[in-house]
């Protein structure tokens, strides 16, 4: 039999911090009963002073076993590879996926697995993509694989419908030499069993909720609903600002000056542009953001012709973290016949002109 659920007794392992059950690297345990480290004593969310990272206390007395734990070299070898992903200013700069394709580089891994759910299946075909585009050896298992009917596991039921089998995902990816394993979208409970007859690292990508299109943090409100948030922050002027003002932001000295980007077709953009703009289209800016908006705290203009895709953008921006993102009144159009400057250069300025 696998890992089970009785492991919270006294004496229970310190997972390793990849989510792995740790055996290779034969964990450590902690010495005390499980009943001293409730939050009967204390809870960190009441917590006021938060010493802990003020000053270092141990308020839980864990420390001398944590640091046991991190002596093991698996675990060392997790915790500066986890290190590795924030330090020195990264915090930010990479999304989830592209932090699980760094940490496998960096782990040695190059046989990984991902469990995903039936019901994302074209999400999978593009993970695969990734993977593979990222030199990684990406070995695909469905949560159907097996053909385990639900009647075979549930005598109650009759129906000859195929069950989900995380466990039958977790020995196939065994068996295909799985390194590590990124978990996809399994149903609640499906997931538990996956991780606890998993025998290798692991980590999550996607977590189900059919409820919040897959956002489970949504259910918590606003605090992490970008959308939500941006309509409740949203002032008097639904973040438009006049062209004056604009023009008065342009003359400010880096790095107060703000990005200007222009949405408009490139035949627009040649025939006339705010200078300094760049061209960035609206369908495209998902993919030039990281290239053309490096600071998220950096001040943001979007242009159109008339401000309305303008909006979208703006909204699509403040969603992915640019807080500071505005949308030009009037678009291009007032900003020209209100006799602001013009540049009717035809070759189009900036990092994403040619997209």
């Amino acid at each position: 039999m696998r890992r089970s659920q009785a492991g919270v007794e006294p004496g229970r392992t310190l997972r390793a911090a990849d989510g792995s059950n740790g055996r290779a690297a034969q964990p450590t345990t902690f010495a005390r009963p499980v009943e001293a480290l409730t939050p009967s004593i204390m809870s960190c969310t009441t917590c006021r002073n938060k010493a802990c990272r003020t000053q270092a206390r141990d308020c839980f007395d864990v420390k001398a076993p944590s640091l046991e734990a991190y002596a093991a070299p698996q675990t060392r070898q997790i915790a500066l590879a986890a290190s590795r992903l924030i330090d020195n200013g990264r915090a930010g700069t990479l999304d989830r996926l592209e932090e699980i394709i760094e940490y496998c580089r960096d782990m040695g891994y190059s046989r990984v697995g991902v469990a995903y759910c039936f019901g994302f299946p074209e999400l999978a075909e593009r993970l695969q993509s990734r993977l593979k585009q990222a030199g990684l050896t990406p070995i695909m298992v469905q949560c159907t694989a097996g053909g385990v009917r639900e009647r075979e596991i549930d005598e109650s039921k009759t129906k000859d419908t195929v069950s989900c089998n995380p466990a039958g995902q977790a020995r196939v990816l065994e068996k295909r030499g799985a390194q590590f394993v990124i978990e996809m979208g399994l149903c609640m409970g499906h997931d538990v069993i996956l991780h606890q007859e998993l025998e290798v690292p692991f980590t999550t990508f996607l977590v189900k909720d059919r409820v919040h299109d897959h956002h489970p943090a949504r259910t918590l409100g606003s605090v992490a609903d970008p959308m939500a948030r941006f309509l409740e922050e949203m002032d008097d002027s639904f973040r438009m600002i006049p062209g004056h003002k604009l023009r008065a932001w342009l003359g400010e000295d880096e790095p107060d000056r703000p990005v200007v980007l222009d949405l408009r077709a490139a035949e627009a953009y040649a025939n006339g542009h705010i200078p300094g703009s760049i061209r960035a289209p609206l369908r495209a800016l998902p993919k030039l953001i990281k290239e053309i908006l490096p600071d998220k705290k950096r001040r943001i203009v979007c242009v159109c012709q008339g401000s309305v895709q303008s909006a979208y953008a703006v909204a699509f921006l403040y969603e992915r973290g640019y807080r500071n993102a505005y949308n030009l009144s009037g678009g291009f159009s007032r900003w020209q016949s209100d006799g602001h400057p013009v540049d009717s250069t035809r070759v189009a300025s900036g990092a994403a002109a040619s997209a």
